[in-house]
C-alpha cells in the first residue's frame, strides 16, 4: 500500500505554511461555517444546529480549504441512522463547491480504506462500528481455513474455508461475527475487502487440460492462479515464476493473473533471496524521483546545518554494533555524576535529510522498514544515505538527535531532554570486541580499545543499574540466540551457527530502551501525534494453550487476568538450567502478543513499561523517523492541532508500518527456513542430538540442540508399533512396546532428507 499523505488521508487543501493566517489569493476561512453542520444557520431566526464539528478549529489550522472532519462525518451518519450516498452527505454538510466535493470524496475513500466506514453496492455509506464490523488482516492456514486478526486488538475471528475462497492471505477486510464454535472461538463472515494483498507472488507452473496454472510457493495461498491465454511469458511446466494477480478471487472463481518473469527450473540457494523479495513483493527498486531527492542531499555536513546545534564533536561517543553492520543509527556515552550518571544516546538525524512528503519520503514510507537477509539487505533508504551521510560513521561529522538522561543510583531516569546536535563518533566498535575487553578482560582487546575503555566501563556500570531496574519492574528477559549463516560466493551456505548474546548486546539494548521510554514520555507530554510501540498482554487463546503446555512440565503461571511480566520472568529464571530450557522459552515467546504501532500508548507488557516508542533506528524503521519529526516539531514549539500528521493520519500510518514490519519478518523467516534446509541437504545421513519440541498424531518435531534447526520425525520413522496420541498431555505412546514420547524428551536423530522448496526437513529416530 502506498499512502498519498498529501491527499488520501488528509482531505482538503493543506496549508502551505502552518499556523494562523491565510494564503495569498485564497478566501479567508471562517471557522463558524465549519462548526455548523446539518440544520445550522447564522443570523436572526436561525435554527440551532443538530450538532457541531468538535474538530473545526483543528481542520481550519490544517487546511486552507477545510471540510468537516472524519469525526463530524461519523457523527452525521450515526445521527441519521441510515446509509447515505456521497451527494446526500455533501448536501447535509452543505458542501457544493467542486473542490469541496473532491475533498469529501477523498476523505470518504480514506475512511473506507481505514475501515471506519462501509459502502454498500448502491453507494451508501455507513459507520462500520455501528454495524458491528471489524477491520483486520486475513491470516490463512494451508488447510484452507483462516483467521481475521483485528486491527484494534482482541481475539482472532475464525474464517471458514468457504469464507476464505473470497480472499487471500494478507488481504485487509471488514468482517462480522456470525457465531461461536464449540471451542468458544468467534466465527466471522467477510463483508467487504478493504485492501487486497500485494498482487505479486512466486509459484510453480502446472499445465492441466490445456490450462496454465501457477501453484503458489506460499502454502497459505491455497488457491492456484489461472493464467490467461497469451500471458504465460513463455513459461514451461515446472518452472518457478513471478505472477501478478489481475483478477482477485471471489466466491464464484479463484484468482486469475499473468506471468511476469521466469526465475528458473529449480530452486537453488542463489535464488532464495530473490524468491523472497518477489513472493512478499518487497519494494527493492528505487523510483527515479526518490533517487533524485537522495542525490540532492549533501554528502558532508555543512556549516549551515551545524548552526544552532549542540556541539558534541569532542565528546567520545562510540557506536557498538555487529561485525557486519554497515549503517550505524546510534552512539552512546556515559560519565559519572555526583548522584549517578549522565548518559547520552545520540541517534542519526535522518529527519534533517528526509523531508516529509517528497518522493524519497514517500518511498521510505512505502517500504516502512529495512529487510535483512543473510549477506543482503533491502534498505528503507538509499545507501548514499543509510551507509553515508545518515550513518554515524567513525571520525566524521554527523548530525544527530540526542536524548540526554540523568540516571540515578537505582537505575531510574531522573530527568531527560532532547536536542539536535553535531557529533563525531570516536570509534566503531563491535559487540564481541567490547565484551572481550569488559567481560573477558582480554589483554589485546583492552589495548586496542584503550582510548575509549574508561567510557565503556562507565557504560557498563549504567547497564548494571538498568538491569537492576529491569529486574524490579519484572520485564521478560528472553535469552534466545539467533541463527547466523555464512554464505559462499555462489550464495550457498558454508557455515551455520547459533550466536549467543553477551552483555555488550544488552548494554546497548538497555540504553536504547531508556531513550525510547523518554521519547514516549516527551511526546505524551507535548500531545504531538506519533507512533507508539504497543505490546499487549498475551491473547486468551494462546495463554490457555500455554498453561496446558506448562502443566505437562509441572510448571504454572497465574490466570490471565492476574499474570504480570514478572511472572514470566520468574518462570524463565526457574527453568534456565534445565535441559529443555530452550523449548520452554520458545513456547513462552510464541505465547506473547505481537507488538504493533499505534497512535495511543497503552504500554509495553513484555518490557513492563507504561510508555514506549521507537526512537533509536530512523535509518531502518519509518516509525522512528516519525518519532524524530514529532520531537523536532515539539522542540520548535509547534502546536498539536497544526502538526503535519493528524491522529487519523497517524492511525493509518501505524497500521501500514505494522503490516510492513510483519511482511519483513515473514520474508526474513522464509529465507532463514530455506537456508536451514540448504544447510541440512549437505548433512543427509548425519546424526545430531535434539529435543522433542512438538508432538502430533503423525510424529514428533525435533529441534537440534547445536543449530536450533527443527524437523519432523514421521511416525513411520519411529520403532515399529501402533502409536496412540494423547492431545491433552502431548504424548505419543506405543501400544506393544510401551515407548513414550513427550515434549522435552532428549533424542538422537539422523537426517533423512531436506527440501528447500518445501521448507521441510525429515529426521529418523536413532535408537539409543
Amino acid at each position: 500500500m502506498k499512502k498519498n499523505k498529501k491527499a488520501s488521508s488528509r482531505a482538503g487543501t493543506p496549508r502551505a505554511k502552518r499556523g494562523p493566517g491565510k494564503r495569498a489569493g485564497l478566501p479567508k476561512f471562517m471557522p463558524e461555517r465549519l462548526a455548523l453542520l446539518p440544520g445550522g444557520k447564522k443570523g436572526k431566526g436561525a435554527k440551532p444546529p443538530h450538532f457541531h464539528d468538535p474538530h473545526a478549529e483543528r481542520e481550519a489550522e490544517r487546511y486552507e480549504r477545510p471540510i468537516p472532519s472524519r469525526e463530524a462525518i461519523i457523527g452525521l451518519l450515526e445521527e441519521r441512522g441510515e446509509l447515505m450516498k456521497v451527494d446526500a452527505i455533501a448536501q447535509a454538510l452543505r458542501l457544493s463547491a467542486p473542490h469541496e466535493l473532491e475533498a469529501l470524496t477523498r476523505r470518504l475513500a480514506a475512511m473506507l480504506r481505514d475501515g471506519q466506514l462501509i459502502q454498500n453496492r448502491r453507494g451508501g455509506h455507513g459507520v462500520a462500528r455501528r454495524l458491528d464490523l471489524i477491520p483486520g488482516g486475513v491470516i490463512a492456514n494451508a488447510e484452507g481455513y483462516g483467521f481475521l486478526r483485528p486491527e484494534d486488538g482482541g481475539e482472532d475471528l475464525y474464517l471458514s474455508p468457504v469464507e476464505m475462497r473470497k480472499v487471500l492471505h494478507g488481504d485487509r477486510v471488514l468482517a462480522s461475527v456470525v457465531g461461536v464454535d464449540r471451542r468458544g472461538r468467534r466465527q466471522g463472515a467477510i463483508v467487504e475487502v478493504l485492501e487486497r494483498r500485494s498482487p505479486r507472488l512466486v509459484g510453480r507452473v502446472v499445465e492441466e487440460n490445456g490450462l496454465v496454472l501457477v501453484t503458489p510457493d506460499d502454502r497459505r495461498l491455497h488457491q492456484d492462479v489461472l493464467i490467461a491465454p497469451g500471458k504465460d511469458h513463455g513459461a514451461r511446466s515446472g518452472q518457478i515464476v513471478v505472477v501478478e494477480i489481475t483478477d482477485p478471487p471471489t466466491a464464484q472463481h479463484g484468482p486469475m493473473g499473468c506471468i511476469l518473469a521466469v526465475l528458473g527450473a529449480r530452486l537453488t540457494p542463489s535464488l532464495i533471496v530473490q524468491m523472497a523479495i518477489a513472493s512478499h513483493d518487497l519494494p527493492h527498486e528505487w523510483p527515479a524521483a526518490a533517487l533524485r531527492d537522495a542525490a540532492e542531499v549533501e554528502p558532508e555536513v555543512s556549516s549551515a546545518a551545524i548552526k544552532g546545534r549542540v556541539d558534541l564533536r569532542n565528546t567520545p561517543l562510540v557506536t557498538i554494533d555487529g561485525n557486519d553492520a554497515k549503517d550505524f543509527d546510534d552512539a552512546v556515552y556515559a560519565e559519572p555524576t555526583a548522584d549517578g550518571f549522565r548518559l547520552l544516546v545520540a541517534i542519526a538525524d535522518v529527519s534533517h535529510y528526509v523531508q516529509a512528503g517528497n518522493a524519497l519520503d514517500e518511498e521510505a514510507y512505502n517500504r516502512a522498514t529495512s529487510v535483512y537477509f543473510p549477506g543482503f539487505v533491502v534498505p528503507m533508504l538509499p545507501e548514499t544515505l543509510s551507509n553515508g551521510i545518515c550513518s554515524l560513521n567513525p571520525k566524521v561529522e554527523r548530525l544527530c538527535m540526542v536524548c540526554e538522561m540523568k540516571i540515578d543510583r537505582e537505575g531510574e531516569v531522573a530527568r531527560s531532554k532532547f536536542y539536535p546536535a553535531v557529533m563525531r563518533s570516536h570509534a566503531r566498535l563491535t559487540y564481541d570486541r567490547v565484551w572481550q575487553a569488559l567481560g573477558e578482560k582480554n589483554a589485546d582487546a583492552r589495548r586496542e580499545l584503550a582510548d575509549v575503555l574508561p567510557h565503556l566501563k562507565h557504560l557498563y556500570q549504567v547497564y548494571k543499574l538498568f538491569a537492576k531496574a529491569r529486574h524490579r519492574r519484572g520485564a521478560i528477559d528472553f535469552e534466545s540466540s539467533e541463527v547466523e549463516f555464512r554464505l559462499g560466493a555462489n550464495g550457498e551456505v558454508v557455515q551455520l551457527g547459533a550466536h549467543e548474546r553477551n552483555d555488550a548486546h544488552k548494554l546497548i539494548e538497555e540504553c536504547m530502551i531508556a531513550a525510547n521510554v523518554e521519547a514516549a514520555k516527551f511526546l505524551q507530554k507535548k500531545r504531538i501525534s506519533a507512533p507508539y510501540r504497543v505490546h499487549a498482554p498475551p491473547p486468551a487463546s494462546k495463554y490457555e494453550d500455554l498453561l496446558e503446555f506448562l502443566r505437562e512440565f509441572k510448571l504454572s503461571l497465574p490466570p490471565l487476568a492476574q499474570v504480570t511480566p514478572a511472572d514470566f520472568s520468574a518462570l524463565l529464571k526457574k527453568v534456565r538450567k534445565r535441559a529443555d530450557a530452550s523449548l520452554i522459552e520458545s513456547v513462552l515467546l510464541r505465547s506473547q502478543s505481537l507488538a504493533v504501532y499505534q497512535p495511543g500508548d497503552p504500554g509495553h507488557f513484555g518490557l513492563g513499561l507504561a510508555s514506549y516508542a521507537h526512537f533509536t533506528s530512523p535509518i531502518r524503521r519509518y516509525p522512528d523517523l516519525l518519532v524524530h519529526r514529532a520531537i523536532r516539531y515539539a522542540l520548535t514549539g509547534g502546536k498539536p492541532a497544526a502538526y503535519t500528521y493528524s491522529p487519523n493520519d497517524m492511525a493509518s500510518m501505524c497500521v501500514h508500518c505494522s503490516h510492513n514490519e510483519r511482511r519483513a519478518d515473514e520474508a526474513e523467516r522464509d529465507v532463514d527456513e530455506r537456508y536451514k534446509c540448504a544447510w541440512m541437504e549437505k548433512h543427509v545421513g548425519s546424526e545430531f542430538d535434539g529435543i522433542v519440541s512438538g508432538v502430533a498424531s503423525f510424529g514428533l518435531f525435533v529441534e537440534l540442540i547445536e543449530s536450533r534447526i527443527s524437523g519432523l520425525v514421521h511416525i513411520t520413522q519411529l520403532p515399529n508399533d501402533y502409536y496412540h496420541f494423547d492431545a491433552t498431555r502431548r504424548l505419543l505412546t506405543g501400544e506393544r512396546r510401551g515407548l513414550k514420547f513427550r515434549l522435552g524428551d532428549a533424542v538422537r536423530v539422523q537426517v533423512l532428507r531436506a527440501s528447500m522448496e518445501d521448507r521441510k526437513i525429515d529426521f529418523r529416530l536413532v535408537p539409543r
